[in-house]
């Protein structure tokens, strides 16, 4: 009967050797266990006031475009500008609630020799979601 309780008792201290073992060694070191992003449930939208505006050389002109977080979670945002050096939008970074909307301020003030047709590219992102509108601008004498 002792022989029987003895190699019960054992095999139990085996088997829990082997699983702390197993455990440490699978959790430890190199191994780090994956976890899965997901942006569902993010989503912005950007809305400028106008898509196409005309401003004379050295007038400057003012502009509003609103951000508009329709996602179900709080965001940040970075405001990216592509355009000529002559505009500038502010602020460059925003937070958002969910279903929250600020606006930005796009201003352009062209210098002499300016005339034409220009294009100034608006983008809002974050971790999860990017967006972006595409503003003419035209520049007369």
């Amino acid at each position: 009967m002792k022989f029987r309780g003895f190699f019960a008792f054992l095999l139990t201290l085996i088997a829990i050797i082997v699983v702390v073992y197993g455990f440490t060694t699978r959790f430890s070191g190199d191994f780090i266990p994956e976890r899965k992003e997901t942006c569902e449930g993010y989503s912005v939208f950007l809305f400028p006031d106008e898509d196409k505006i005309d401003t004379e050389v050295g007038k400057g002109k003012l502009m509003r475009l609103r951000v508009i977080n329709a996602g179900s979670f709080g965001d940040k945002y970075e405001v990216c500008l592509t355009g000529p050096e002559w505009a500038v939008i502010k602020p460059d970074s925003l937070s958002l609630k969910s279903e929250e909307s600020k606006s930005l301020f796009l201003y352009i003030s062209p210098g002499i020799g300016i005339e034409g047709k220009y294009e100034i590219k608006v983008t809002i992102k974050s971790k999860c979601v990017t967006e972006s509108e595409t503003i003419e601008v035209g520049v007369l004498k």
